[in-house]
């Protein structure tokens, strides 16, 4: 007898509907799997047939034949499990076809019928409410991330036991209830109300977070960099809805989120070793993942000691800090994941970290050059705000504090990203860094004056294309948080001061 359920897969970020046929016919007692599948599914067989015997249900011995299409697109993973399982039954006519036209099912079988956690399942449950499905029935622990999508209900299952009393309409389950809980603090948030002085390090930073801009750090060993750093999750605005479930479904996809997690409401601060690969860095892999661009969606990447990453590595961010994205190519799917991150990268002015100190700084002229060139124009000219870090002022370090706290400057920056909400407003765009060029005078004017100013700068060399419209941009967060529409000189001026224009570049120090 034939049947056929509905399964899913993540597709990157996004989901994809598999069709699970299974036919009992007469012939040689087998079990065959078909559809381009990976040695994972493959192996559901044995896992399936022992799963159906523990919970009471031993197949026949009958030619068995199970097709999981689109037969063109790999199949990864042990989650098809589970649909395999229902629509074996429904073949032997144990449970019915009734109602399972709207509902998917998603899980990995335990040999005793246990039904396990997989990763990916947020991606399937949005893609299936856009897609007119009505009921998702997904391993227990996978059922809170599931319930953040609204428009269908969740099942979360723990056994196949438990599955087949549901379908026959023997036991009853509750859908899982959305997660409304609040996102609490994580780990220790360090205040930026502990670094003392570093004014203007303050101000980049804050302007930075307003408007999402990447920016680096540039200063002596021990001025307070990697400590400014450390300060971004107490100065980032809360997540709209929709960066929370965009940034849920990449950790689902991963598979880091942990049993029991709804959405995920905070910024991601994500900092990898200075010995990162381009694939952990960009993802990929034999079964594509999320890297740490991607991981770093709607937050911050910091990339300590950014001289000291492989230069590869480094170039290896001009695409997605361009672009927004990362695009994974294979023989029969390209895999998409979002990479809209915060660059915060920190470096020395040599590779000892005392230059201009001479009287400490032991590096050669050479050294200090090639140090510095790690960096190419490119990358730097993607970077939006570059600091100069200064060491602490003696003053500063032993008087009384009077420092703004996080909180006191995170309601500046909410204010102007609230400003940036109501401006872009049913854009695909959520901040003044992510302006699309071809729209920027739509959003961004300047008067006569501003625009004289602008064109001087330009010609002296001191920007590029690219570096022109990034002022521009800039500009307009530091008038969103100065609570202005109009874009004036001033605005222009410190983001020029900012960006460095006018300076000449890097290298100015005698070295």
């Amino acid at each position: 007898m034939y049947s056929q359920v509905n399964s899913g897969s993540p597709l990157g970020i996004d989901g994809m509907l598999v069709s699970v046929e299974a036919d009992i016919s007469l012939g040689l007692p087998s079990l065959s799997l078909v559809g381009y599948l990976s040695s994972s599914v493959r192996e559901a067989g044995d896992r399936v047939r022992t799963a159906l015997k523990n919970a009471g249900y031993g197949l026949p011995p009958r030619r068995i034949t199970v097709s999981l299409s689109p037969a063109d697109v790999r199949k990864e993973g042990a989650g098809y499990d589970l649909a395999i399982a229902v629509a074996l039954l429904c073949s032997m006519e144990i449970l019915s076809h009734e109602g399972l036209e709207k509902t998917i099912l998603l899980g990995e079988l335990g040999l005793d019928g246990s039904v396990r956690g997989i990763p990916g399942v947020l991606a399937v449950a949005h893609f299936a409410a856009r897609q007119g499905f009505e009921r998702l029935i997904v391993p227990k622990c996978n059922a809170l991330e599931a319930s953040c999508i609204d428009g269908i209900r969740i099942f979360g299952v723990e056994s196949l036991s438990e599955v087949v009393g549901f379908l026959a309409g023997e036991t009853e389950l509750t859908p899982t209830p959305k997660d409304l809980s609040q996102p609490a603090l994580q780990g220790e948030v360090h205040d930026i109300a502990e670094i003392h002085g570093q004014h203007s390090m303050k101000r980049g930073m804050e302007i930075a977070v307003a408007g999402f801009h990447n920016i680096i750090l540039t200063g002596a060993a021990g001025s307070g960099k990697s400590m400014m750093a450390k300060c971004l999750p107490g100065l980032m605005p809360a997540m709209t809805y929709e960066e929370q479930l965009e940034l849920t479904k990449i950790y689902s996809v991963a598979g880091l989120l942990k049993g029991g997690t709804g959405l995920i409401k905070h910024r991601p601060f994500r900092s990898p070793h200075t010995n990162v690969s381009a694939a952990a860095l960009l993802g990929g892999g034999a079964i594509p993942k999320p890297g740490e661009v991607s991981l770093a969606n709607s937050g911050v990447l910091f990339l300590d000691e950014f001289p000291h990453f492989g230069r590869g590595v480094i170039e290896s961010l001009r695409a997605p800090m361009e672009d927004q994205e990362v695009s994974i190519s294979r023989v029969k799917a390209s895999y998409r994941f979002p990479s809209r991150f915060m660059l915060v990268a920190a470096r020395n002015h040599c590779p000892c970290g005392f230059f201009p100190d001479r009287s400490r700084c032991r590096c050669t002229e050479k050294q200090i050059i090639d140090y510095r060139n790690r960096i190419s124009h490119p990358i730097m000219d993607r970077i939006d705000i570059r600091i100069e870090v200064c060491p602490v002022d003696l003053e500063d370090l032993f008087g009384e504090s009077g420092e703004e706290s996080s909180a006191t400057v995170r309601a500046r920056i909410e204010e102007a990203r609230a400003r940036q909400i109501h401006r872009y407003q049913g854009e695909d765009f959520r901040f003044n860094s992510s302006v699309p060029q071809r729209r920027i005078q739509e959003f961004i004017r300047l008067g006569k004056k501003e625009e004289s100013m602008l064109r001087d700068v330009y010609r002296q060399g001191d920007l590029s294309a690219r570096g022109y419209f990034k002022v521009l941009r800039l500009a307009r967060t530091i008038a969103d948080l100065a609570g202005e529409e109009e874009l004036k000189d001033v605005h222009l001026a410190e983001a020029l001061y900012f960006r460095n224009a006018g300076t000449g570049g890097e290298g100015k120090e005698e070295l």
